[in-house]
């Protein structure tokens, strides 16, 4: 009886709407955990609740199928997790993962759940999200990151293959036709010399560029000073954050190329005059290709003193047609749910419209009629 009261002190209980499920807490955390299969209809909120007892939950952090809950959708106070009228783009797996206090802090996961969000009576949409299969528990974080983004769809679908018959192109861009701005783009720096390469010279998308190079010639300033990034990548819809390129302490060339993927570049904080977002701490595939996606503005930074038609800046990207650079085996393909568009989902088609009102930092896209309805079942409106 004794040991059966010890083992009740940890129970912990996972809450969604009409929905409560009581598991138990494990003392050692690199023991076995359990995930739980959870159904909150569209509209409701989900609540996610695990009691720690007296334990200290030390860096708390809860994440949506390995990436942080942005604090604009979801509230979370320790080991509490709440996100008001859930859609079903916010099925998936839900983790709360906590550090362990020392000074190279090592994360543990504490709790897991898969949520699916069904189809409320109230609506009529025409998207299905199939039932998510139990996820297998992994070694570390990192693993588990890997295992459930294996591709980028925006977010949206899982089903996604290598694209076909897809070539290598090379854009070009004169930096003579470069933007020069005295401009505060960065927090903890002062107004600073950049060239800006505004989002219509790439129609705002980027995608196809994964995995290709991207190539300009290196700017005073930035071979002087190799502390702040060389050129900087904006998001349209992220502009507390930006994707830099810092100039590697070996590199004594004119010309420096990049390749276009998430190990080669670095999340930088942007000066938000907002002040209500906070950047994620490490880039990631996801928001890498998200920023691809959906383009704001390039800069680079400096100037170049001298005028010369060989400052050029290109970038492979895909086409159709082969112009002898070889095939493209970096660019997916994704089968996408009604409403969306792009080799991944990256666009919303004709007649939808891209909401944020879903965990999912992305969006999703949604009819005229679908967004009515959601928001009659959001406010209780006649």
């Amino acid at each position: 009886m004794r040991d059966l009261f010890v083992t009740l002190l940890g129970l912990f209980t996972l809450f969604s709407i009409c929905l409560s499920v009581h598991v138990t807490d494990l003392e050692d955390a690199s023991q076995e955990y359990d995930t739980f299969n959870v159904e909150v209809k569209e509209g409701k909120k989900l609540k996610l609740l695990f009691r720690h007892g007296q334990h200290i939950l030390r860096n708390p952090k809860w994440y949506f199928n390995g990436r942080p809950i942005p604090r604009t959708r979801c509230t979370s106070n320790y080991g509490e997790l709440l996100c008001p009228a859930v859609t079903r783009n916010d099925s998936g797996r839900y983790d709360l993962w906590i550090g362990d206090g020392t000074r190279h802090s090592q994360t543990r996961l504490m709790f897991s759940a898969n949520v699916l969000v069904v189809k409320n009576a109230d609506y009529d949409f025409s998207e299905v999200i199939p039932q998510r299969d139990t996820v297998q528990e992994v070694d570390s974080f990192s693993q588990d990151y890997e295992i459930l983004n294996d591709c980028f769809c925006s977010g949206v679908t899982g089903r996604c293959t290598i694209a076909t018959d897809l070539y290598r192109t090379r854009h070009k861009f004169k930096l003579s036709n470069a933007i020069p701005e005295k401009t505060l783009l960065l927090e903890g720096e002062t107004a600073t010399d950049y060239l800006k390469i505004p989002s219509f010279v790439w129609n705002g998308n980027l995608i196809t560029a994964y995995g290709g190079y991207l190539r300009f010639p290196v700017t005073d300033e930035c071979y002087i000073d190799r502390s702040k990034p060389c050129i900087l990548l904006f998001d349209k819809r992220n502009r507390h954050r930006a994707i830099g390129f810092f100039l590697p302490p070996s590199h004594d060339q004119k010309q420096v190329q990049v390749l276009m993927k998430e190990t080669n570049w670095r999340l930088v904080p942007a000066y938000y005059e907002r002040g209500d977002r906070i950047p994620e701490d490490e880039i990631n595939k996801f928001i890498f290709m998200s920023t691809l996606s959906h383009i704001k503005d390039v800069y680079i930074r400096g100037r170049y003193r001298m005028p010369d038609e060989n400052n050029v800046l290109t970038i492979d990207m895909a086409t159709v047609y082969n112009d002898g650079l070889g095939k493209v085996t970096t660019v997916e393909d994704c089968a996408c749910h009604p409403g969306y568009g792009g080799l991944s989902c990256e666009r919303c088609n004709k007649g939808y419209i891209r909401v944020y009102e879903s965990v999912n930092t992305d969006g999703m896209c949604l009819s005229i009629s679908e967004l009515w309805k959601l928001h009659k079942n959001k406010y209780s409106l006649e």
